[in-house]
Formats: structure tokens, C-alpha cells, sequence
């Protein structure tokens, strides 16, 4: 079983990816030996443009490179940060760089973040705009990480808050990898037909 996980904030050493890294670790713990982590923030892709269509170009070129290990990865989790009530832009335009075969019919965890009280506008606009084309499976539960910067900064509980959010977190986490475990079989059935329906209608 392989795991991606994508930091979408567009800072480096960001909430997002402190989160991310802590998300790393409860998968460890679980026993997932292949996880892979890619920071938007430390390594921003640039604004997707139409040459990714064309069969040979330097945009191709730069995503494949950037890209190896996403596509034969088994699930994802998606770090947001909130940005003036909206998903990172980084994360939306990593979106239009995958192909259907990516990340069809595997399992997303929506974690989303907030140095406030907000963090679910992201999670909303993820499921509405980023799953037609991509066929990516979003998973019922997501999580919010609410006033980011108080919480998952050590080792052990530092409040109430903070031991609550990590416990939504393993249990999540719990469930997501159930889910990775049983889309498998539907990728496996045969009827999954990408090259003649390769659009999300």
C-alpha cells in the first residue's frame, strides 16, 4: 500500500505541512512503509497551461518528473489551508495537472486548515470542483484543524483541543485506509473503461 500526501499551502514550513508530517507519522504507526510527501509549498509547481495537452513539451516534461510515485500511489490525503474563505491555489492547480488515470477511482482524505475557526469552505469547494475529471473517490469523513498553530506541536497533548483533533485524525486515518484497501478491488474488476469514457459525465 502507497501513500501520497500533498501539503497544498503555498508557504514553506507551513501549518499544512506540519500537519501533514504528523498525518506521515500515524501512518507509519499503522504500518504503511511507502508513503510520499510533496510540498507545494517548498516545491510550487508552475501555473498549468495548455501545452500539458500537446505530446512533447517542457510543462509534460517538469510534471512527469515532479509527479513520480503519484500515479501508482493507492490513496491520497489532500492538506488545505483556508485562503480568504477559499482552497489554496496551489492545490487547485495541481489539480488540473493530473490525468484520469492518476488518480481514478482511489480514496481521498480532505484535511483542511485554519489559523481561525474556518476551514470548510476548502473542504466544500475540493468536493464540488477537483473529483469530476480526476475520479478521485472523497471519502465521507474529512477533517478540520482549527486554530492551527496551538495544536500537534509535540509530542504530547497540549489541551483539550489538541488531543481531541489528534484522535479525529488516527480515526480518520483509520477509515481512509479501509478505503484504500477497498476501492483496490474495483480498480481490479475490469469494468473501470478510462480511454472511452475519459471525462467525469
Amino acid at each position: 500500500m502507497k501513500i501520497s500526501l500533498i501539503s497544498g499551502s503555498q508557504r514553506k514550513n507551513s501549518q499544512s505541512t506540519k500537519v501533514a508530517n504528523y498525518c506521515n507519522s500515524l501512518l507509519k504507526q499503522a504500518g504503511i512503509t511507502e508513503s510520499l510527501l510533496f510540498d507545494l509549498g517548498e516545491n510550487p509547481l508552475p501555473i498549468w497551461n495548455p501545452d500539458m495537452w500537446e505530446k512533447e513539451s517542457e510543462l509534460k516534461t517538469l510534471w512527469q518528473s515532479y509527479s513520480k510515485g503519484i500515479s501508482d500511489s493507492d490513496g491520497y490525503i489532500l492538506f488545505c489551508p483556508e485562503y480568504n474563505g477559499m482552497a489554496s491555489p496551489a492545490l487547485k492547480n495541481m489539480f488540473l495537472y493530473f490525468s484520469s488515470s492518476d488518480l481514478a477511482h482511489k480514496p481521498g482524505l480532505i484535511i483542511t486548515v485554519s489559523s481561525g475557526l474556518g476551514g470548510s469552505y476548502p473542504n466544500n469547494e475540493l468536493r464540488t470542483s477537483s473529483y469530476k475529471n480526476s475520479r478521485i473517490v472523497y471519502i465521507p469523513d474529512h477533517v478540520i484543524v482549527r486554530h492551527v498553530e496551538s495544536v500537534i506541536n509535540n509530542e504530547t497533548f497540549e489541551s483539550k483541543d489538541d488531543e481531541r483533533i489528534r484522535k479525529r485524525i488516527q480515526y480518520s486515518i483509520s477509515v481512509f485506509l479501509e478505503y484504500v484497501k477497498a476501492l483496490k478491488s474495483v480498480r481490479e474488476s475490469g469494468v473501470i473503461d478510462l480511454k472511452t469514457f475519459a471525462a467525469g459525465f
